[in-house]
């Protein structure tokens, strides 16, 4: 499995105009093959960051979600807002284990 965490941080006020290109790319990515688990979150304590986590079965789900028509709009809507930083990351997850 390969798990995605990380998180984009947006100008003031830009992350409103890029909220429903995010809806829609969580709706979409849901559906894809391989998708265990996609979601943004906006950061309780700070609205202009938006966080991100995914869950993959394997590398050829992720590859086929890069080349995705959803993931294109996305990356084109994202280079029409102004961000102040990013951190996302990709981990190998061969052990889970509930903790809650």
């Amino acid at each position: 499995m390969l798990i995605i965490e990380g998180w984009l941080h947006f100008a003031p006020g830009e992350i409103e105009k890029f909220s429903e290109a995010a809806r829609i790319m969580v709706e979409e990515t849901r559906k894809e093959d391989g998708c265990l688990l996609y979601c943004f979150a906006r950061d309780m304590n700070d609205p202009d960051i938006l966080r991100i986590s995914e869950r993959w079965a394997d590398e050829a789900a992720l590859d086929a979600h890069s080349k995705s028509p959803h993931m294109a709009a996305f990356g084109a809507g994202l280079a029409q807002v102004e961000r102040i930083g990013a951190d996302i990351r990709l981990y190998a997850g061969d052990e889970v284990r509930r903790i809650m």
